[in-house]
Parts: C-alpha cells; sequence; structure tokens
C-alpha cells in the first residue's frame, strides 16, 4: 500500500513538472477586471486592461553564421606565354587557373609533369623571346632618351647663336652708316642667316 502511494505522488509530481514546462515558456499577461489583478497566459479582454509580463524560459539561440571558404585567386599570367605553341600555353593556364577550379595537388602536379615532357625547349625558346622583346624595349627607350637630350642640347646651342647674332645684328645697325658696301652687304648676309636660323623655326 506504501509502495503504490509513493508511486502515485511521483507520478503526479513528474505530470506536474511536464505540464509547468511549457507553461513556463508561455507568454504571461497581467489582467484587471474590476479592481482585481490576475496573472493570465491569454491576452485580456480589454486592451487597457493588459500588460504584458514577458516571455518565460530558455531564450532562443542565434542562428550559426554559415562558413564560406575563400576561393583564392589565380595567379598573373607569365609574360612569356604569349610566344609558347598553343598545346603548351593550353597547359600552362589549367596550372594557374588549378586553384581557382578547386583542383587537387596530384591533378596539378600531373599537368607540371605533363608540361616538362612536352614542352621543355618551347619554355626555353619562349623566355628568350621574351628576354630579346624586353631588350629591345629597353634599348629603344634609351634611344627615345638620348634622342631628347640630344635635341635639347641642341636647342640651346641655337638659341646661344642666335642671341650672339642678334647682337652683331644690333650693334652693326647702329653704325650701318660708316659701313662700306662689302660690310652692309655682309651685314644683309647676317641678317638673312638669322631670319633663316632664329626665326623661320
Amino acid at each position: 500500500m506504501l509502495i503504490s502511494i509513493v508511486r502515485g505522488l511521483a507520478f503526479a509530481s513528474f505530470a506536474s513538472l511536464a505540464f509547468a514546462v511549457p507553461l513556463a515558456c508561455a507568454q504571461s499577461y497581467r489582467c484587471n477586471a474590476g479592481g482585481t489583478t490576475y496573472l493570465s497566459d491569454r491576452p485580456c479582454g480589454g486592451e487597457s486592461n493588459r500588460t504584458r509580463i514577458g516571455i518565460y524560459g530558455p531564450s532562443r539561440a542565434a542562428p550559426a553564421t554559415p562558413y564560406s571558404s575563400q576561393v583564392p585567386d589565380a595567379p598573373r599570367a607569365q609574360e612569356h606565354i604569349k610566344y609558347l605553341p598553343s598545346g603548351c600555353a593550353s597547359i600552362v593556364e589549367a596550372i594557374r587557373t588549378a586553384p581557382t577550379r578547386g583542383a587537387r595537388s596530384e591533378v596539378v602536379r600531373g599537368l607540371q609533369e605533363e608540361y616538362d615532357q612536352k614542352c621543355q625547349l618551347e619554355d626555353q625558346e619562349a623566355r628568350n623571346q621574351l628576354r630579346q622583346e624586353k631588350t629591345q624595349q629597353q634599348q629603344r627607350k634609351l634611344a627615345e632618351r638620348d634622342g631628347a637630350q640630344r635635341e635639347r642640347q641642341q636647342a640651346a646651342l641655337r638659341a646661344d647663336q642666335c642671341a650672339n647674332m642678334r647682337d652683331v645684328i644690333a650693334l652693326k645697325r647702329k653704325r650701318e652708316s660708316q659701313l662700306n658696301g662689302k660690310e652692309v652687304e655682309a651685314l644683309r648676309e647676317l641678317e638673312k642667316s638669322f631670319n633663316d636660323r632664329c626665326i623661320a623655326r
């Protein structure tokens, strides 16, 4: 008999806890009716008589931020590729873009071995052509720089010569009345040279 009573009490306690959990997680309202305040799990009849107490129970966990792996950028294409045959250039491009395509390391290793076997000589030739191109570009830049420097030097020299000729012409014109025929003729030639060299330019 005692055992039955104990079991009954245990079942009643378990049942009360089972019903208490949903109630603890429900919303509660403080209502006022006829001057009497009471708690209710449902909204009160009048909006003015309703006061929301809050939500009981464990708070909801924030949703986890989904993980996204960043795809690595492909390295810059090598300059000598433009001199490679199309087959070799395709293999080089496949190796370069392998990280962005998610290719496995053994795939990349296989492509590299294939390139070394098939395109070793072509690779050397392409790199030699690239070096020659860069050398020619550097030579053109040096030639352009030297040419610009020579032009500046010649312009400075021409300016000095024109300044000297202008001074001589001005001096001779001041005393032109004292010059003989040959000196006047020389002055006219100097003026013509000055006009052709310094004014026409």
